[in-house]
């Protein structure tokens, strides 16, 4: 940990709903804001993150090929949001 305040929380803080400082934290991204199983703001409806500091319980996606991984995810929530059926594309890309 470098003790700089992260750039999500920086710069769009407003945005998202950030963990208790008071409670335990999970190494350095244990203060990343709170998301959705999609990586959406858990504040305001359809602000998605994608990046270094999104983490699910003990998954942390702290690399660009970690992270990478998660704009598949983001734009299927985008997509089913608009009122795309994102079956086929899924089903396309996972072969």
């Amino acid at each position: 940990c470098t003790g700089f305040k992260g750039s999500v929380a920086a710069a769009a803080g407003h945005l998202f709903d950030f963990p208790d400082p008071n409670q335990p934290r999970k190494g350095c991204v244990g203060d990343g804001p709170l998301l959705t199983r999609n990586d959406e703001s858990t504040k305001i409806p359809g602000i998605f993150l994608v990046g270094p500091t999104v983490s699910h319980g003990e998954l942390v996606f702290c690399f660009v090929y970690k992270f990478r991984q998660r704009f598949a995810v983001v734009s299927n929530a985008i997509c089913e949001g608009l009122g795309m059926d994102t079956a086929a594309a899924v089903a396309e890309s996972r072969r």
